[in-house]
């Protein structure tokens, strides 16, 4: 009786360098052979998932379900409307706050999360056991993957959740008081 196996990513089926350790791919591969199909749930959008290096899976449920795809077949795609994107953008540049939005076509930044991201992204490797080279590296590679886009660029119908980086505690009390999604 074939099953349906459901895996995370980072962490999980790569490390937090992004790198897919052989063992998990023979794993996926062997669970492949005999018949069950495998795919990724991650919160991650489909731009960032191509960016890494994967073993063959049967589909992806992506952006925190924003996203489903089946062999290749998009089997659902309920991403953020482009109002709601240009009120979270507006409140993040208000405030300076370095941002990402995660589409399936790329994840688009403003101008704030390049000068806040490195550091962040250095801290978070950090914080799941990666020394200060390997750090860098992986922060660097992160960056590098994001298309810059300022002012009303960054107002986009495609978009499946956003990332931002919190200046202070009360960015993030803030942020639910005004949420109206």
């Amino acid at each position: 009786m074939s099953k349906i196996v459901f895996l995370d990513v980072d962490g999980t089926l790569i490390d937090y360098e992004a790198k897919l350790p052989a063992s998990a791919a023979k794993a996926v591969d062997q669970a492949r052979a005999n018949g069950h199909k495998v795919y990724i749930c991650t919160g991650c959008s489909k731009a960032e998932i191509e960016q890494r290096n994967l073993c063959e899976l049967d589909g992806m449920i992506g952006g925190n379900g924003a996203y489903v795809e089946d062999h290749g077949h998009v089997v659902m795609h309920q991403g953020l409307s482009k109002e709601d994107v240009k009120h979270i953008v507006d409140w993040c540049n208000e405030r300076h706050l370095g941002f990402y939005l995660e589409a399936n076509s790329g994840m688009y930044c403003n101008d704030y999360m390049y000068e806040q991201g490195p550091e962040v992204m250095v801290k978070y490797a950090q914080g799941k056991g990666a020394d200060l080279t390997k750090a860098k590296e992986s922060s660097k590679r992160f960056i590098d993957g994001f298309i810059h886009l300022q002012g009303e660029d960054l107002y986009r119908d495609d978009v499946n959740k956003i990332s931002f980086i919190l200046s202070s505690y009360q960015d993030h009390l803030d942020s639910q008081k005004n949420s109206h999604t």
